[in-house]
């Protein structure tokens, strides 16, 4: 089954997102952010509510890997869209970002590294979050695990031969007349049951291809902020508060938010689930980033030093 929730458009955000449960988390928690996002930069949003493939088909595999039939599909059924972002369910936007398909080549497949061009430094923050997981939230997480791994031994788990970086597959922008077919070709390069290191997931193998054919380009990380990477770097010591204090976890949130566009929860763990609180995000809280967002945006003098009064309890210039 296929929603249209916003009328599809040139510009159209795509997402995978199956069980009913599932689907209510997401619309009471994420889509308010996506709505606004949309409306803001006129884009069309649908939403693949069932397999896009037969369970019986030797071929299946989960949605994740799903995303590359994606492109075809649309393109069978919405001759409008000519560009799509596919994009994760538990994705937050910050409502007030850029239009992503602007500042994307729609000659390649774009997305975000795990590796490169982070707004910090990537040993570091991974072993922070290696130690602090371990620390505050599952004494029996690994310090050293895949999470540490080379890029060599990354692709080489998957018999796979080693590459210069790892993307995350959780944003892709594509046009749909370059890209679609290829994607679905991709998708049946691989048959159902196929043992990866990501449990059945499609990332290395996705980042495999992508960088054998050299086909991608890389946007800004800020499209694709992973959670947990911007908890261990900025606040690794309050990561013990994520499951256990709901107003200071939305706080770290709103936080991220305030310097990204995208924010991926992404990963298994339960500190990556957080979004499918109730509420963990209300409308006053966007408002608070709206706010940011006008000010940010103004021309701003820089007023000199001047002498100030007293009035009312108010200090106001004289």
């Amino acid at each position: 089954m296929i929603t249209t929730l916003i009328k599809p458009k040139k510009n159209t955000l795509v997402c995978i997102i199956i069980g009913k449960k599932f689907y209510n988390s997401w619309y009471k928690n994420i889509f308010p952010s996506w709505k606004l996002y949309c409306k803001k930069n006129k884009l069309g949003l649908i939403i693949f509510t069932d397999n896009l493939i037969e369970e019986s088909d030797p071929f299946w595999k989960k949605a994740t890997w799903q995303r590359l039939l994606v492109g075809e599909k649309v393109r069978e059924k919405f001759l409008v869209v000519k560009n799509v972002c596919v994009i994760d369910a538990d994705i937050l936007i910050n409502p007030y970002s850029p239009d992503i398909f602007k500042l994307s080549k729609l000659n390649k497949i774009n997305t975000t590294s795990l590796r490169t061009n982070l707004p910090f430094e990537y040993e570091n923050t991974i072993r922070k979050l290696a130690f602090f997981k371990r620390e505050f939230l599952d004494k029996n997480y690994p310090l050293d695990s895949l999470l540490n791994c080379s890029l060599k031994t990354l692709y080489e788990s998957d018999n796979l031969k080693p590459q210069k970086d790892e993307f995350c597959a959780g944003v892709m922008v594509f046009n749909l007349k370059k890209y679609s077919k290829v994607l679905k070709e991709w998708f049946y390069l691989f048959k159902s049951g196929i043992d990866t290191t990501t449990k059945g997931g499609c990332q290395t193998q996705i980042n495999y291809l992508l960088q054998k054919k050299r086909v991608y380009n890389l946007i800004n990380y800020k499209f694709q902020s992973i959670w947990i990477f911007e908890i261990a770097r900025r606040f690794p010591h309050l990561m013990k508060y994520i499951l256990k204090k709901k107003n200071i976890c939305k706080d770290l949130v709103i936080s991220v938010l305030l310097d990204n566009y995208f924010l991926h929860f992404a990963g298994s763990g339960e500190e990556n689930k957080i979004w499918m609180k109730n509420d963990l995000l209300k409308k006053k809280d966007l408002l608070i980033i709206k706010k940011f967002y006008n000010y940010s945006n103004k021309k701003l003098k820089g007023l000199p030093l001047i002498k100030i009064k007293k009035t009312n309890s108010l200090i106001k210039p004289i």
